[in-house]
């Protein structure tokens, strides 16, 4: 958001910035849930609902999430909220007590590591690399687990490297799971994003943890409906209702506006438009992976989800580049390029990862073309 920011500032001031940083769709939002939004708001669908969302809404989210897990959940196993983030917030709050640990397969979504402190616990960060692709295992959980271990976090597809776990990757980290006592969040969010199907779930791997584990989701990605701020958790009732008292006391529940484009959009069907975006971010994955390998000292791993590529700027720090300037940190790469060349990336530190960056590529293909052209031309050596 820091970034975006920045990019923003530039832009205004009339800079011809291209900015990688933002994780959204730049897909419109579907008609479809637009109309749906302004019915409501005619037939004046704007007062309070329940807290943690309307019961209709809460129902279609326990179908969904049936038909995705084979799990019977019911709506009382449902709370909804200003997207997945709350929903995550909210979970740590309820769950976690000072003295308990959480695991956080690094790289990891920024947010993970400071929601996690500002429940009082402590996040215990579990290395991964480029050689796991990114992704934990049982043995290397073991590792991490102590008798204060109170929940693991599983981001699949993850953000920020695209990675996906394979079945038997998780039927791994499920044997570890069966003999520690923990609870597993699930963060599904960009699970309709995903190249290489089928996408294996958590639940439908390991159905019989479903009484401890939490799966978070939302409308931001698949939808294109990120500022519409939509999320949800689903889990065991005990879980649920715990949270609920906390969003109780908040913000008590999503704008009933767009918990009514919410329930069109789970009720019906989307699946050409969904297709037609995923169809697009892959042909952009493939392009943008192809081109940031072709730049000396730079390496990408192909993702299988989400629409962000995390390449290895290694190979160009503590080099002299172009424009002047030798890079120690993919920080310091990060200013470099939006001073050089107006381009505008995530520095791996954010993530845990240093020597990494985050590019998404949910912008236009000639965009996407440029800003790479660009990085290759300031990352030439001096």
């Amino acid at each position: 958001m820091a970034v975006e920011s920045r990019v923003k500032q530039l832009r205004a001031a009339g800079e011809a910035v291209i900015g990688f940083g933002a994780g959204e769709p730049d897909f419109p939002t579907p008609e479809p849930i637009k109309q749906a939004a302004i019915e409501a708001i005619h037939r004046n669908f704007t007062k309070y609902t329940e807290t943690g969302g309307m019961m209709a809404l809460k129902e279609a989210i326990a179908a969904r999430e049936t038909e995705n897990t084979g799990i019977p959940f019911t709506a009382a196993q449902v709370a909804t909220h200003t997207g997945g983030k709350e929903s995550l917030y909210l979970a740590f709050q309820a769950l976690c007590e000072p003295g308990d640990e959480v695991l956080i397969p690094a790289p990891y979504w920024v947010s993970y590591v400071e929601q996690v402190r500002l429940a009082g616990a402590t996040p215990v960060i579990v290395p991964t690399t480029v050689a796991d692709h990114f992704k934990v295992n049982g043995e290397l959980l073991a590792h991490y687990t102590t008798p204060r271990t109170r929940i693991l976090v599983l981001n699949s597809p993850a953000n920020p490297t695209g990675m996906v776990y394979t079945q038997e990757e998780l039927a791994s980290i499920a044997a570890w799971a069966r003999t520690n006592d923990v609870i597993i969040i699930s963060d599904e969010l960009y699970d309709r994003i995903v190249f290489e199907p089928p996408y294996p779930r958590w639940l439908r791997v390991a159905p019989d943890l479903h009484d401890r584990t939490i799966v978070v989701n939302g409308l931001s990605k698949a939808y294109a409906m990120t500022g519409w701020r939509l999320g949800y958790a689903v889990g065991p009732e005990w879980a649920i209702k715990a949270m609920l008292k906390i969003q109780s006391h908040s913000n008590s529940h999503p704008s009933s506006i767009t918990q009514a484009a919410a329930l069109y959009a789970y009720t019906h069907d989307l699946e050409s438009e969904i297709a037609t975006m995923v169809n697009a971010f892959r042909a952009r994955r493939d392009w943008i992976v192809s081109a940031l390998n072709a730049i000396p000292g730079v390496s990408c791993l192909l993702p299988q989800g989400a629409f962000y590529a995390f390449p290895d700027f290694s190979g160009v720090l503590g080099k002299r580049l172009k424009y002047g300037r030798v890079c120690h940190t993919s920080e310091e790469l990060a200013m470099y390029l939006l001073d050089a060349v107006r381009v505008g990336i995530v520095h791996g530190e954010a993530f845990g990862a240093p020597g990494f960056a985050r590019l998404s590529y949910a912008m236009s293909l000639e965009q996407i073309q440029e800003g790479i052209a660009r990085i290759a031309d300031a990352l030439t050596f001096a």
